[in-house]
């Protein structure tokens, strides 16, 4: 029986941000994952449009696999850990992505706000136990391709039924990327008993389903001779 997957996706350099934690946070749990799950990584282009496409391709290509979570890493000037609540679908922002995309062209045209189905509150809680100095809990995720992506990750995952959410963490100048690694991993492996459960219980009540369908089926013929 396979361990339980976790799709996690980061990002590469944009701006004056050369150095992205969150690209090392998901390769290095790719690497070394977890105790008792599996982690599939992507980096995803720093674009308005290029980041969906990628992120529907992810998912879609281990869909098969039941992920158990796709967790999304952006990371935030300031120097805490933000897990955010919602994607808004609307982008007034005139910041420009690597494709030289404004922001703000896209408008209302990516759709309704969207959130998280996870209790952030309970996530947050899970991050300060694996050592997080600060964690904020926000529902303002910048209006950049970072909630462009956290959209399309609720959209994606939510159309397959996979939790998601989203996580800003500090530049590595505030907080190196080898320690936001060691803090994410726990925060995980902490996280991940409470997302395999109701996974097997969902398993365990179609199979009981199924075998009351069958016992409930056509009636027995019994003949005496």
């Amino acid at each position: 029986m396979p361990l339980p997957l976790v799709l996690v996706t980061g990002f590469g350099p944009f701006e004056d941000r050369r150095n992205n934690p969150s690209r090392a946070i998901a390769a290095a749990l790719e690497r070394d994952p977890p105790a008792g799950l599996r982690v599939r990584s992507c980096e995803l282009p720093v674009s308005f449009h290029g980041a969906p496409r990628e992120v529907e391709r992810f998912v879609a290509r281990h869909a098969k696999s039941q992920p158990v979570l796709v967790l999304g890493l952006g990371v935030q000037k300031k120097s805490w850990f933000r897990p955010e609540r919602r994607a808004r679908g609307t982008y007034t922002t005139h910041r420009v992505d690597n494709d030289g995309t404004v922001g703000a062209s896209l408008g209302s045209s990516v759709g309704p706000t969207l959130e998280t189905s996870l209790d952030l509150r309970l996530i947050a809680r899970l991050l300060r136990e694996a050592g997080a100095p600060l964690v904020r809990v926000s529902r303002n995720a910048g209006g950049y391709v970072c909630e462009r992506t956290y959209h399309a990750l609720l959209s994606s995952a939510g159309s397959r039924a996979i939790p998601s959410f989203f996580l800003h963490v500090p530049p590595a100048a505030a907080l190196s990327s080898a320690r936001q690694t060691r803090i994410v991993r726990a925060m995980l492996e902490r996280l991940a008993p409470r997302l395999v459960e109701p996974k097997v219980q969902r398993a365990n009540s179609a199979s009981v389903s199924a075998r009351k369908r069958r016992n409930s089926g056509s009636p027995i013929l019994l003949t005496f001779m």
